[in-house]
């Protein structure tokens, strides 16, 4: 196995990781603000769409019912 090697850090060096560091976790979250947004919109539509399928479902379900109806007559 390597050794591995141990030095110290100069405080620009660690400075910079820091930055580094901040600068990714800055990126990822915008990266997660982003998705919750698209998840949010998607739903949104999910939810217009189940609307929109019960409505449908509803009237069809009417037009059998008043098909029944209309050939018991």
């Amino acid at each position: 196995m390597a050794e591995e090697e141990k030095r110290e850090l100069s405080s620009e060096e660690i400075v910079q990781i820091v930055q580094n560091q901040a600068a990714q976790i800055d990126q990822l979250n915008l990266m997660v603000k982003d998705l919750g947004g698209k998840v949010s919109q998607r739903e949104v539509e999910n939810s217009q769409l189940r609307a929109a399928l019960q409505q449908i479902a509803g009237q069809q379900q009417k037009a059998q019912a008043d098909d029944t109806q209309s050939e018991e007559e």
